[in-house]
């Protein structure tokens, strides 16, 4: 497992002075905000460390100044990259509560045993959040506690009560 959580991905630049806009994957959005310091990565296995100067939300979108990126060329580079934060410098969650990042690639299966595959991303509509599945099709599966029965981190899966044909 990982020693980062990825928080966000770099969706391109704001400006012309080397600021980037970024996707937040946090049920709080704001939450890279806090962190002064952020890791970049591509691949999710080498991380780069990225001093940030300054942040803000506009919107549903967060806005990032960062040491040595001083004009939209060099944001623009970073396009597409992951954003990461040291996972012991995120608060430790409640009994029940997850971060996002620790139900990507867990195996999803309902009460009769069907695999419907693995968590690949998660969603947000507004009213609940809902599981991108993939496996021999797509399939989306609402984050609702009478449908999510179990998540087991250890055994990397998660009980759904969930019709196989929806």
């Amino acid at each position: 497992m990982s020693e980062f959580v990825v928080m966000g991905k770099v969706v391109g630049s704001h400006g012309i002075k080397g600021w980037l806009k970024i996707q937040p994957f946090s049920e709080e959005i704001n939450a890279l905000c806090s962190h002064p310091v952020w890791f970049l990565s591509k691949d999710e296995i080498e991380w780069g460390e990225l001093k940030v100067q300054e942040s803000s939300m506009q919107g549903r979108t967060v806005l990032a100044k960062i040491e040595n990126t001083n004009d939209r060329n060099e944001a623009d580079r970073l396009r597409g990259y992951l954003i990461g934060i040291k996972k012991n410098d995120l608060p430790i969650l409640e009994k029940g509560k997850y971060y996002w990042s620790d139900l990507i690639g867990l195996e999803v299966f309902n009460q009769e045993k069907f695999n419907f595959g693995v968590v690949d991303s998660i969603m947000e509509t507004g009213s609940n959040d809902v599981l991108v599945i993939k496996g021999e099709k797509e399939t989306l599966i609402p984050y609702l506690d009478n449908v999510i029965l179990n998540i087991d981190l250890v055994k990397k899966s998660i009980l759904v009560d969930w019709d196989e044909n929806f």
